[in-house]
């Protein structure tokens, strides 16, 4: 009997998850694109994500180099040009980063994340006004904005962003 690997199964749940969460009303794919087509960008995007992104958070990752990796899963998808519109939004790609490395840290895979994944639901949390669309955001700045008003809360409960967030995070 062949042996079943437990975390390889829980690792393809996180990232259907993930991109569930992540491409949720963003309307990333041109119209017509098959669903082969949109396999394949998928895998090649959790590929460059897990083999060449996440290998870094093995470690303490400052703010800068999470946010150069947030860019560079943007950058990456601009060599799609068949699949999604046009290269994913910083929204969209640290939705996707943060997601994971949520998912992996609390499968404890991975060390502490040293953000979280941004939503309106979480924004809500926050206090943010006016909310941001996050599946339209595509500045990095107004992105550390939020992140900085979350580590305001965050310090004020003697919590990390991301135990803040785990804390705070409620699905619909």
């Amino acid at each position: 009997m062949k042996a079943i690997n437990k975390q390889n199964f829980l690792i393809e749940e996180i990232w259907l998850l993930t991109f569930g969460g992540a491409f949720q009303h963003s309307g990333i794919y041109k119209a017509n694109t098959k669903e082969k087509e949109r396999t394949y960008f998928r895998n090649m995007l959790k590929g460059y994500i897990e083999q060449i992104v996440l290998k870094e958070y093995k470690q303490y990752v400052s703010d800068e180099d999470h946010l150069e990796n947030i860019i560079s899963i943007s950058n990456y998808t601009a060599s799609f040009k068949d699949v999604p519109k046009a290269p994913i939004n910083v929204g969209i790609s640290q939705k996707l980063l943060n997601l994971a490395l949520k998912y992996y840290w609390c499968l404890g895979l991975l060390p502490e994340p040293p953000h979280f994944p941004i939503d309106r639901i979480i924004q809500q949390k926050i206090y943010k006004q006016p909310l941001i669309n996050w599946t339209q955001l595509d500045d990095i700045n107004i992105y550390m904005q939020i992140i900085n008003d979350a580590r305001v809360l965050a310090k004020q409960n003697n919590l990390s962003l991301a135990q803040w967030e785990l804390e705070n995070f409620n699905r619909r």
